[in-house]
């Protein structure tokens, strides 16, 4: 019956999109005649079978994430709408609404409908000061290169929502040149909500740590030479003290980075290179890190579009020896990255606390119609800091393997999409940990987008 239930749910929120989409063709106008108002909308429904086991986690005594078996189902719809106002002023929102369900699992399912959050509410005006600046002021997205630093707002919640509360101003006074200026203010839960759950969204552990993360940078992007566009940043990130789930507080912590990417591209090879350093404190210990993203990109010729490429990822670790914490902080950048596996390896470390990583691998990819793209990736993972429970610096051999896939266009609008993607991954764990069986991780996921 609770199968029942949750696959009904399913259908009712499909059936009321398409019900939007087709009652958007009849009266959606592209642009009122004789008036300064474009209006536009849209929307999509994504559904996600997810199950994963033996995902070692850094504990003493020896342990997995979440239990080690986790099943469940994710439902997430979202509606957007905005005005654009002549072309230097315009206001955009978007609604979000996720539920979950078990089948097996430490976690509990969310009750449907769940709430109805905010997502994005902001306001564009462009052509400031004699069009050298623009301004973005509210609820955004943020994701700057390729998410190493910035991309991630509301970690705890996974991708339900990405956002930042942030003000963003972009300086465009300089040929080939932008400068973009941000502050940024993300509290625990969405203050802008229907229906409020209390959701835990920057926390490190499973309790309401109440940590407000705060701050803001720099970011430039230069493309004076085509051949060796790059991108130079700092940022201030400032983390309020908060309360763990045994009920002790945490110290807050500041943390300056500076970091740059280079993106040179010499046909058919392309490369991406990109470095940063930190320094700061956390509560009485001094805090200090680095980055390496690296990466050689052979583009082959063939009609599969294929690819190959070698890379590097460099996170510095904690030396426990020290005074010091030496540990890369992934600033907002806890989500996914390299590996929707290994991100549940962090459970008890932090939520998405990408640090002490030093992976090599290789990655493939093809796309072998036109309806069809596939990436493989094979990598050996190290620690730099042997501060695992099983004292060893190998953190294991890992495999991912992604196939994109686009179902239809047009189904019932002009620029609808059916899509999906199915993901499997494996951990063969090394000796950093205690746990010896082989991680899986695999993932289905079936989307409808129209706008």
């Amino acid at each position: 019956m609770r199968k029942l239930i949750w696959t009904v749910s399913m259908l009712c929120c499909v059936v009321m999109l398409v019900s939007v989409v087709q009652g958007a063709e009849k009266v959606k106008p592209e642009k009122y005649a004789d008036s300064p108002l474009d209006f536009t909308f849209g929307g999509d429904f994504r559904w996600r079978e997810v199950y994963f086991d033996n995902i070692p986690i850094v504990a003493d005594p020896p342990g997995v994430t979440r239990g080690g078996a986790n099943h469940f189902f994710r439902y997430r719809t979202r509606l957007w709408g905005g005005v654009q106002v002549e072309d230097n002023f315009a206001v955009k929102g978007r609604l979000v609404n996720e539920f979950r369900h078990f089948e097996h699992g430490q976690t509990r399912s969310w009750d449907a409908w769940d709430e109805l959050v905010v997502d994005q509410l902001y306001v564009d005006v462009k052509g400031l000061f004699n069009d050298t600046f623009d301004l973005r002021l509210g609820r955004q997205d943020l994701i700057y290169g390729t998410g190493k630093v910035l991309l991630e707002g509301t970690p705890k919640d996974g991708s339900r929502t990405i956002y930042c509360d942030a003000v963003k101003m972009v300086y465009k006074g300089l040929d080939d040149t932008t400068i973009d200026i941000l502050g940024i203010y993300n509290g625990p839960e969405n203050e802008l909500v229907l229906g409020s759950q209390d959701r835990d969204l920057t926390g490190w552990d499973p309790a309401y740590n109440d940590l407000t993360e705060s701050g803001g940078g720099v970011y430039l992007k230069n493309k004076t030479s085509e051949d060796v566009p790059f991108e130079a940043y700092y940022f201030y990130k400032h983390e309020s003290d908060w309360e763990n789930r045994k009920g002790c507080t945490q110290p807050s912590a500041n943390v300056n980075t500076f970091g740059a990417r280079f993106m040179p591209k010499y046909a058919p090879v392309s490369i991406n290179l990109e470095l940063a350093g930190q320094f700061g404190d956390r509560g009485p210990e001094d805090q200090t890190g680095y980055m390496l993203d690296a990466s050689v990109t052979d583009h082959l010729d063939g009609k599969t579009k294929p690819c190959v490429s070698l890379g590097l990822y460099y996170l510095s670790g904690d030396d426990p020896n020290t005074a010091k914490d030496e540990g890369w902080n992934p600033l907002w950048a806890r989500w996914p990255q390299y590996s929707e596996l290994y991100i549940y390896a962090f459970d008890a470390e932090g939520a998405g606390r990408w640090s002490n990583v030093n992976m090599p691998h290789i990655d493939f990819s093809l796309v072998p119609t036109d309806w069809l793209k596939t990436k493989l990736l094979v990598g050996y993972m190290f620690a730099p800091e042997k501060n695992g429970p099983g004292g060893g610096s190998e953190r294991g051999f890992i495999t991912t393997l992604r196939n994109d896939f686009t179902i239809k266009e047009g189904l019932f609008a002009k620029k609808d999409a059916v899509k999906g993607h199915v993901v499997l991954e494996f951990l063969d764990p090394g000796n950093y940990y205690n746990e010896d069986s082989v991680a899986g991780f695999a993932r289905l996921e079936l989307s409808y987008a129209f706008q």
